[in-house]
């Protein structure tokens, strides 16, 4: 693809974090890092970097349109920005995400629509841009929100940043994750970055450069994305980078998405519930792809240019229940079959308070992995063998506020058991409640020597066995063994795909 020479274009920059920045109409004082030339190959990789490491930059992804690729950022469970030159289509383009650090991301892969933003040119620069529409979201990786608001005052020559992506490096390798730290050159509605043997560089193009919001220039020490890798001259001496805060604006008119957690779409502080839990190191990745990359050192709730979500009050906690089963359903085992399938389904809600943080489900008082769901619909697919089950669910506010519980009995091949009474012997559920972990209640008809769950009641005929679980979020598989959990009487339990 041929591109054009760089333009000098007007500067933008909104103001916060203490910083005097160039102002609309202004001149940068940095030139760009040499001039591309008419006739070089708009195919920007990491150069003069290092290879990432395991569950590192997560959010940095490979994109695959079949006969080529680029790369891109996830910048909320549903979007993934990249370069308008790699899907080449406003009408939409087919892709598969892959997230991941080996060739071609290889850890997981997702499907999506593409679209270029239609007043692309054609050129390097400002206007090449596009996201992608994931068929499914990706609800495990932890998000580092696109820059916008006052956010954009971070973005100054001088300022360290890192670019990462699957392309080519300096020793001829390519397709694998890299980053590299180096600096913004200068910045209006484009920005010119690397130079001195670091830079982007062929299978690039689309991916994400991002930066520190450092405390020593105002921030909180959080990440945000900002950069999208768009072309350059000879790798290794700087390129061209179009601005998601240029994008942002069409991206979601056109998705129907918000993306900006801390800001409403006019660049005004309006902190959301997920403004806030924003890595504080995602070069060192923690977790695995196999069960979710973790956040790692993380932010509180933002108060960069206002009030933190949640500083106000919110004395009450929210409400939950149970929509289905319903208490007394029996679940039947099917001819050769050992497990029922349990379909769960709980509706929760804050009222007029900060929102409805999590969701937690316990079986027969006990906690499991894969029990809480931060987003609604909170629907878990459990699967039981034969046995009688109390079924709880728990809601908790964003500032900590519990619910009562909401309780259910169902039973697997038999009638289901009553619903327990406080009786002294267990918790009533309010406040935090017990986990189950002393002698005064029963043990759901398994004696396993773990102690009780807490309810007071005994019921009769559940079996033990190991359990697995396996997620099927739209990040893809987890499939990892969960160790004997025979106190909640299960055969297996299957998280729902979100």
């Amino acid at each position: 693809m041929q591109v054009l020479p760089v333009r000098r274009l007007p500067v933008f920059a909104l103001p916060c974090l203490g910083l005097a920045l160039l102002l609309p109409g202004s001149s940068f004082a940095a030139e760009p890092p040499g001039q591309v030339e008419p006739g070089v190959e708009q195919e920007p990789a990491v150069y003069g970097g290092a290879a990432a490491k395991p569950c590192g930059w997560p959010t940095a992804v490979y994109v695959s349109f079949g006969s080529w690729v680029c790369s891109g950022t996830l910048v909320h469970p549903d979007v993934v920005i990249t370069a308008a030159h790699c899907p080449d289509s406003t009408s939409g383009r087919n892709a598969t995400i892959s997230f991941g650090e080996g060739q071609g991301g290889g850890a997981r892969n997702v499907t999506g629509t593409c679209y270029s933003n239609p007043s692309y040119n054609g050129n390097v620069g400002p206007t090449d841009y596009a996201y992608c529409k994931l068929n499914q979201p990706v609800t495990d990786v932890p998000i580092i929100p696109p820059a916008w608001g006052c956010d954009v005052s971070a973005l100054a020559p001088g300022r360290e940043v890192v670019i990462v992506g699957f392309g080519n490096s300096d020793n001829g390798g390519s397709g694998s994750k890299r980053e590299v730290t180096t600096t913004i050159n200068g910045i209006n509605t484009e920005a010119w970055i690397g130079g001195d043997g670091k830079d982007a560089c062929q299978g690039d193009s689309g991916g994400p450069v991002y930066i520190k919001l450092k405390s020593e220039f105002g921030g909180d020490d959080s990440w945000r994305a900002f950069g999208i890798t768009s072309g350059g001259g000879t790798c290794g001496q700087g390129g061209t980078f179009a601005l998601m805060h240029v994008a942002i604006p069409w991206i979601e008119e056109h998705s129907g998405i918000d993306i900006t957690p801390c800001h409403d779409s006019e660049g005004e502080w309006a902190p959301t519930p997920e403004c806030g839990a924003i890595p504080l190191d995602p070069a060192n990745g923690m977790g695995g792809w196999a069960s979710g990359c973790s956040d790692g050192p993380i932010s509180g709730f933002s108060s960069l240019c206002g009030d933190a979500f949640g500083s106000g009050e919110d004395p009450d906690p929210p409400t939950v229940s149970i929509a289905s089963p319903a208490t007394g359903t029996v679940f039947m085992v099917g001819a050769g079959e050992t497990q029922a399938e349990v379909a769960i389904s709980v509706n929760a809600d804050d009222g007029a308070g900060f929102g409805v943080a999590d969701v937690r489900l316990k079986i027969n008082g006990q906690e499991f992995p894969g029990n809480k769901d931060s987003s609604a619909p909170y629907d878990w697919n459990l699967v039981f063998g034969p046995g009688g089950y109390i079924i709880e669910a728990v809601a908790t506010d964003f500032v900590g506020n519990e619910s009562s519980p909401d309780l259910v009995a169902v039973g697997v091949d038999q009638e289901a058991p009553p619903l327990p009474t406080d009786d002294g012997g267990g918790d009533d559920g309010n406040g935090e409640g017990d986990s189950g972990d002393d002698d005064g209640g029963a043990d759901a008809g398994i004696d396993t020597g773990l102690g009780d769950s807490g309810f007071g009641t005994t019921y009769e005929g559940t079996v033990g066995c190991s359990c697995s679980s396996q997620s099927n979020d739209a990040g893809g598989e987890q499939g990892r063994a969960l160790g004997a959990l025979a106190l909640l009487g299960l055969l297996g339990l299957r998280r729902r795909r979100r």
